[in-house]
Parts: structure tokens; sequence; C-alpha cells
């Protein structure tokens, strides 16, 4: 039994750094969406201007059809 109790406490001490290394993990990611939260929205951009000096190209003519 003494040696049962000695497995099971030791597969309780790495039990719990495993719990410990979550935790801080989660806190983490809570943190991080926190702050995404707390700040605030990137402006809109405009509409890009056409900056073009020449003529755009002519749309193309319609498909010809059989008849």
């Amino acid at each position: 039994m003494k040696h049962s109790a000695g497995r099971l406490e030791r597969v309780a001490s790495e039990m719990n750094a495993w719990l410990l290394a979550v935790a801080i993990g989660l806190g983490m990611l809570d943190l991080t969406v926190l702050v995404a939260k707390a700040m605030p929205a990137l402006p809109q951009l405009p509409a890009a201007a056409d900056t073009q000096t020449t003529a755009p190209n002519p749309p193309a003519p319609p498909p010809a059809t059989r008849g």
C-alpha cells in the first residue's frame, strides 16, 4: 500500500505542475483578449482613388453567338 501511495503522490505532483502550466496559459490568453478588446478600433481607410493617368482598358466585346 505504501508503494502505491508513493506512486500516487508522484503522479499528483506531476499533474499539479501540468495544471499550473495550463492555468498560466489560459490566464495569458484571457489577458491578451482583454487587451485586444480595450484597444480602440483601427480607423477605416478611405477608398483608393484611381491614380491611373491613362484611360482604363475598354470592356471586352460580347462573345459571338451561333445561330
